[in-house]
């Protein structure tokens, strides 16, 4: 008969699975993130969805979901990001005389990165990186109908900035 490991030798098997599993999607991840949040703070979502992730790593019930579920986390913590991010460009006009300047001639990365952040979301997902309404529509928490709906009224958005910014 076997003895039983210790919970701290299950716990070790545990994050170096994880840790396999991260590096395998972490590329991956930064890529994604470098589509919603920029390349500067890609690498920081991601390693902070790394921490995240190897925090709740227990919590994962179906582990062929592990993908899905990483990427949320880091899609989690673009949205986050862009939140706390708008919090300090709506205080940026009282503390100078007059508001930041629109870029005239922005380039299509630039106006992509002007959409609000479930736009944005929506379009570097599907024409970024090809995944199908439905797989956002999941990874997203939305519906498909509604995943769609919200990437038509973007890419219609970032078409009248598109006709804007040729004025």
């Amino acid at each position: 008969m076997t003895e039983p490991r210790p919970i701290s030798a299950a716990r070790d098997a545990e994050v170096d699975a994880f840790d396999v599993r991260f590096g395998a999607a972490r590329d991956r991840l930064v890529r994604i993130c470098t589509g919603l949040v920029g390349f500067d703070a890609a690498e920081d979502v991601a390693h902070d969805a790394y921490l995240r992730g190897r925090q709740r790593f227990a919590q994962l019930r179906e582990i062929d979901l592990f993908d899905a579920w990483l990427t949320r986390i880091a899609i989690n913590l673009c949205i986050n990001r862009h939140r706390s991010g708008r919090r300090l460009r709506e205080l940026l006009p009282t503390l100078g005389n007059r508001p930041p300047p629109m870029p005239r001639d922005a380039g299509l990365r630039e106006l992509v990165e002007l959409l609000p952040a479930r736009e944005r979301t929506l379009l570097v997902l599907h024409y970024g990186y090809g995944y199908r309404f439905e797989e956002i529509a999941r990874m997203t928490g939305l519906s498909t109908v509604n995943a769609r709906t919200i990437a038509f009224r973007a890419r219609r958005r970032l078409a009248d900035q598109v006709r804007e910014a040729d004025r």
